[in-house]
């Protein structure tokens, strides 16, 4: 994998009374691997201001780490049967996020790191949806990027 990626991040929410709800995230970004972990640092606008929130994914061993800093601030941790509780802090107010995983696939290639991840999320204690999480990293002279 180069230095240089692109990093796609799909996700979906299905909740009970509300439509779907799948949103991407399509930035470039950095890679590392260090210490047995991979590292993935891209930025994300924050819609309808000029902010921006900065990301960091960590994979290891089944185990991926989310940290975004900015206007909104968490360190969010998604593993194989296991549930994770972090504060999800936002200029509205914070809440306790908890992200209980029901499958979780890795994969990885010398071009392409693909993470794939079905779990539920609970705010303040209360289940708000059952969600899913696409993290592609492509290396950037690759070719294999496309928008579909």
């Amino acid at each position: 994998m180069t230095r240089e990626v692109l990093v796609s991040v799909k996700g979906l929410h299905v909740m009970e009374e509300e439509a779907d709800d799948e949103i991407e995230v399509i930035s470039a970004g950095k890679y590392y691997y260090r210490n047995g972990k991979h590292y993935i640092l891209y930025d994300e606008l924050v819609e309808g201001t000029k902010e921006i929130i900065k990301n960091c994914i960590k994979l290891q061993n089944g185990k991926m780490e989310l940290q975004k800093k900015g206007p909104l601030r968490t360190e969010m941790v998604f593993e194989r049967d296991k549930k994770n509780t972090s504060w999800y802090f936002t200029p509205y107010g914070n809440m306790m996020a908890g992200i209980d995983v029901k499958e979780m696939k890795i994969s990885e290639s010398d071009d392409v790191i693909e993470v794939n991840v079905k779990y539920s999320l609970e705010m303040n204690y209360e289940h708000i949806a059952d969600c899913s999480i696409t993290v592609k990293v492509i290396a950037k002279d690759s070719g294999l990027f496309r928008l579909k």
